[in-house]
């Protein structure tokens, strides 16, 4: 300031002689307002030149303005192709292998024959379990069976009165005094073959005469052991043992019927328990199966396609020809391109079923393959010493992709990078996180610029990235947000 009034003095002695001859109360007062002037300026230009030191000691607030855009969270991995499915076609069988229909990489369909077995064996084998079971079920059979059932039918009754007469016969004076007539009948005849064996002279073995006399005693004998067997059976009170050994005769008769009741409804169709049993039904049933086994076993010298696919492998475990049971054929089904994907487990939450996903394949790198997540392991597994997620993913139609689908031309277990994408905002009102602050646990406000002045204001937060905030109310696109104190360097 000093120096810049020097300078003013200095002008001050240029001015022109004729105000030298100015009247000298005028030269001073015209000296004095041209003093005052230079200090009015100087102290001017002082006080805004300490204005703009204290402006520039303040921080300053770092702002951006509030943009219209998309948010996407993701989560990111890798993974590899494999096929929608795969069916590993085996024969059940040991043969002889006759055909070969097929080689690694055709296509085929599902019931398509890849191949077969020597038959010969076999269908003679089916033959002949055939012909065992008609002549198990033919008429003959049948009637057979019938004329079993009606024996055991009668069986059962006569075990039954056997069982009823020993227990109820002392009880039946009809009986009993029928079983008194005929021991008397049968004493009598005794005594007449007794008396005429006696007057007949001889030897039994050599006189015919004494012979017959010697036969008449005997039958007359038996006739009398019968009679007094029966006396004394409607007489006397049945022992247990003879009551249990009946029973079991009657129980016996009665299970014998219903074996063959049972054998012969399963002969004519009737209606068989599911605790069938008898030896008659049981052969029955192993010829049936017999029949069965033998019709797979025909049936799995033939091997077909499950599925439609391409020829993956063939086994070539072959000894003059034959082959033993086990895989022989694995067939892919490629039409459907699936990747089995293999996160972080801190994305766990961000991998979902059903979640959408974006591939790049290493051997495709420019072009973005889309699809969802159907399926996630419900476990982590671990891969190269580290605990991953591991899920599965079916790919779409490849972006862009005009003709046949590229991925089928990819071979198996080609590497890719997989993004499975959480959630997504389109068109949303997008701030910096650093603009927001948590008024309290879920809600947030942010400082909007209003006339240079910074407001509170409170807005409802959608998505949040590491990055930006989707604002779904409160502040609008093109507001001027601060996201905090710019630093300063002094």
């Amino acid at each position: 300031m000093h120096t810049t009034f020097s300078n003013a003095l200095t002008r001050v002695r240029t001015i022109p002689r004729l105000v030298v001859h100015w009247p000298k109360w005028v030269r001073w007062s015209a000296i004095a307002v041209v003093v005052l002037l230079i200090a009015a300026g100087g102290f001017g230009i002082y006080k805004v030149r300490q204005t703009q030191a204290a402006a520039a000691s303040q921080p300053a607030l770092q702002t951006t303005v509030a943009r219209q855009g998309d948010l996407t969270l993701e989560a990111s991995g890798t993974g590899v192709l494999i096929a929608s499915s795969e069916a590993d076609v085996a024969f059940k069988i040991s043969g002889t292998l006759v055909k070969l229909n097929v080689k690694v990489g055709d296509q085929v369909k599902a019931g398509d024959v890849l191949a077969e077995l020597d038959k010969t064996d076999l269908e003679t084998a089916l033959e002949q379990a055939k012909q065992d079971l008609i002549e198990l079920t033919s008429a003959a059979a049948i009637a057979t069976a019938q004329e079993t059932v009606a024996t055991d039918q009668q069986a059962v009754y006569n075990a039954q009165a056997s069982l009823n007469n020993l227990l109820y016969a002392s009880y039946n004076e009809a009986a009993i005094q029928n079983a008194k007539a005929s021991l008397t009948l049968a004493q009598d005849e005794l005594a007449r073959a007794q008396a005429a064996y006696s007057k007949v002279s001889g030897s039994p073995d050599k006189d015919a005469r004494k012979a017959m006399a010697y036969q008449q005693l005997y039958n007359a004998q038996l006739n009398y052991d019968s009679a007094v067997l029966t006396y004394n059976l409607y007489t006397g009170k049945a022992n247990q043992a003879q009551v249990d050994l009946k029973t079991a005769a009657l129980a016996l008769a009665k299970a014998t019927l219903a074996e063959d009741q049972i054998y012969l409804a399963a002969l004519t169709g009737g209606e068989v328990p599911e605790d069938a049993s008898g030896s008659s039904y049981q052969a029955l049933q192993q010829a049936k199966l017999a029949v069965q086994t033998a019709q797979e076993n025909l049936d799995y010298a033939t091997l077909v396609a499950p599925i439609s696919g391409t020829v993956m492998s063939i086994s070539s475990q072959q000894i003059d020809g034959s082959v033993n049971a086990g895989t022989f054929i694995t067939i892919d089904d490629l039409s459907q391109a699936n990747i089995q994907i293999y996160m972080d487990e801190s994305d766990w939450s961000n991998v979902k079923v059903g979640y959408e996903a974006q591939v790049t394949f290493d051997a495709l790198p420019d072009q973005t393959f889309t699809g969802k997540v159907i399926q996630v392991y419900p476990a982590l597994v671990s891969t190269q010493g580290s605990s991953v997620v591991e899920g599965l993913v079916q790919l779409d139609q490849a972006t862009g992709a005009s003709t046949a689908d590229p991925i089928t031309q990819l071979p198996l277990g080609v590497a890719a990078s997989v993004d499975v994408v959480s959630a997504q905002a389109k068109n949303a009102v997008l701030v910096p996180v650093q603009a927001l602050h948590q008024l309290s646990p879920g809600n947030y406000a942010v400082f909007v610029m209003v006339n240079g002045t910074p407001t509170l204001k409170v807005v409802e937060v959608g998505l949040q990235s590491d990055t930006f905030a989707e604002i779904k109310s409160g502040i609008q696109v093109g507001d001027v947000v601060s996201t905090g104190i710019q630093a300063t360097t002094k």
